[in-house]
């Protein structure tokens, strides 16, 4: 009886930890791509890397961890030294890019070692949850707190702290994190196991790792499930974070890191549905809908591209972000819970170990790497727009003249969408300082071809009619010196000219141009279209291989018992 109160007692504060333990990694996972390239100036290249941080932290971390959870230290200790000592990163990548000191190096470094500190807690905290819950299905009425969690910090971030324009979300990344530090000393004690159960001290590089676990591969049919499950998620999860807000910001769509927890959202109906699909279908086929699942959300996303419906864009852009909870479910999920149907019961911790590492860790390290070369090979239209020197003003005590070249390249001027419809509800930001009865009080002055036009498209003759007063830009940021080491903040006061030279630029120098901003936002944006058709195509190639040849759990121990 006691013990009853006790798992009951613990539940909600389980629920309390999971939430906090993933708003810290949603605090920069939707965020850092979008603010490290436009703010940091960071490569395509040297972003993916930082999003290796995580995956990083799955490989690297429980060869130093695990083996101290498991022998010397109660988990909920080790938890709060990791938190702390990841926070401490998060809030110290914050100060950096504060104070204008943040480079490519140190960041990685900084954010390598959060990943290192961040990855473990997760195995740690699903122990304590399974160890002091009365009953192991309950878990996953835990775990969609985490899920709440990522939501919840994403729409503060939006709202309140700048979204992907602004530093903050590392502040509220670390101050989650160094919360959960101190709250993880109040979670239920959770002693180290010392030795395995049955007594016998086993190598921590093999239990960690689960490598003995790859004996499993002489199983033709696991090896290919194995196989086929880690190809597959080279292009999910691992790709799609870095691609999501930058897709979501040059499409022109509002509050991109708001409208990215859609993801979320659907990830709490497919969870809580998963179990009982499982039951009615089997493991093989909600594998295999999972990888079809990010097949079809990956040509959604490509849609707009094809032109097809255009009138639907956003509609196709959403469904592609609903299907999250769809593909991550049934992928992941689904290839954990193979991989425990499969393993035998003196190897199901090194199965999920060794399933991890592969899916959580290399198949991610290596999904960043996908979109540097493709963005490459899909370059946008146009980036900039070459302006005079003589068009910039700055408020700085240096000779503009003397330090930059005759020809600046700048942004190209904001095309904001002018229609009342209801997609402006969705920036979230907006809407919520509306209803505080906030009011915008910079006097920075913001070019905004789309409140010009009135919404009408860009012609020669609409240019003419324009005012060039109305042309200024505050705040653009100028790189200068021999390796960009400088920066000035200028006033760019843009011409008619300038203007007419995008839209050649952008109709192939046909005279009789019309530009929509729709037009505008696709010169400026690298190729989505192929950028998410080539991996569909290559999950495609996986689950048809799978389909053919995969089998399930299920379906071998049935064979077994007919003979």
């Amino acid at each position: 009886m006691a013990e009853s109160k006790v798992a009951s007692f613990a539940y909600p504060r389980l629920c309390i930890a999971y939430f906090c333990e993933f708003a810290i990694w949603a605090a920069w996972a939707g965020t850092l791509s979008v603010f490290a390239s436009s703010s940091l100036k960071f490569t395509s290249n040297e972003v993916a890397w930082l999003y290796c941080a995580i995956p990083f932290g799955a490989i690297i971390g429980p060869l130093f961890i695990g083996p101290l959870a498991d022998r010397f230290f109660a988990a909920q200790k080790v938890i709060s030294v990791l938190h702390f000592l990841g926070g401490i990163a998060l809030l110290a990548c914050g100060y950096l890019c504060h104070t204008q000191q943040a480079t490519f190096p140190i960041l990685m470094g900084l954010l390598l070692l959060s990943g290192i500190c961040y990855m473990p807690t997760q195995g740690l905290l699903n122990s304590i949850v399974f160890k002091n819950l009365s009953k192991p299905s309950m878990g996953p009425y835990v775990f969609v707190f985490g899920t709440i969690g990522w939501i919840i910090s994403c729409l503060l971030i939006a709202a309140f702290f700048g979204g992907e324009k602004s530093y903050n979300f590392f502040f509220v990344g670390g101050g989650f994190s160094i919360f959960l530090a101190i709250y993880s000393l109040t979670l239920p004690n959770t002693p180290p196991k010392g030795v395995s159960q049955d007594g016998v001290k086993r190598n921590f590089l093999v239990t960690t790792f689960g490598l003995d676990a790859f004996k499993l591969f002489k199983d033709p049919a696991f090896a290919l499930f194995a196989i086929c499950a880690f190809l597959a998620s080279i292009p999910a999860c691992g790709f799609y974070f870095v691609v999501q807000t930058p897709y979501l910001s040059q499409m022109g769509y509002p509050s991109p890191v708001a409208l990215g927890t859609l993801n979320q959202f659907s990830e709490i109906f497919f969870m809580t549905a998963l179990s009982a699909i499982v039951v009615m279908v089997g493991l093989k086929v909600v594998l295999l809908l999972g990888m079809f699942a990010w097949a079809c959300r990956y040509l959604f996303f490509a849609l707009p591209g094809y032109g097809i419906a255009p009138d639907y864009d956003f509609v196709f852009s959403v469904v592609g972000l609903l299907f999250h909870g769809f593909s991550y479910s049934f992928l992941y999920v689904g290839a954990y819970m193979y991989a425990e149907k499969k393993a035998p019961d003196n190897l199901k911790a090194s199965v999920q170990s060794m399933m991890i590492f592969l899916l959580l860790g290399v198949g991610q390290v290596l999904g960043a790497q996908i979109f540097p070369p493709l963005a490459q090979y899909n370059e946008p239209v146009i980036a900039k727009v070459a302006v005079s020197v003589d068009q910039l003003q700055t408020t700085d005590t240096i000779d503009l003249k003397s330090k930059l070249q005759p020809e600046v390249e700048v942004p190209l001027p904001t095309w904001n969408d002018a229609e009342d419809s209801w997609i402006q509800y969705l920036d979230l930001a907006a809407q919520t300082k509306k209803l505080m009865g906030i009011k915008e009080t910079s006097n920075a002055r913001s070019v905004d071809l789309g409140k010009l036009l009135k919404d009408q498209p860009l012609t020669p003759k609409s240019i003419d009619t324009l005012n060039e007063d109305q042309l200024i830009q505050d705040g653009v940021k100028i790189q200068y010196g021999a390796k960009n080491e400088n920066e000035v903040i200028v006033t760019v006061k843009y011409k008619k000219v300038d203007l007419k030279k995008i839209c050649n630029k952008i109709s192939a120098n046909k005279p009789d141009y019309s530009l929509t901003r729709k037009d505008w936002l696709a010169a400026q944006a690298v190729g989505w279209k192929n950028i998410f058709t080539i991996p569909a195509i290559f999950i495609g190639i996986f689950f048809l291989i799978f389909l053919i040849f995969g089998q399930s759990p299920k379906d071998e121990e049935k064979e077994q018992e007919k003979k």
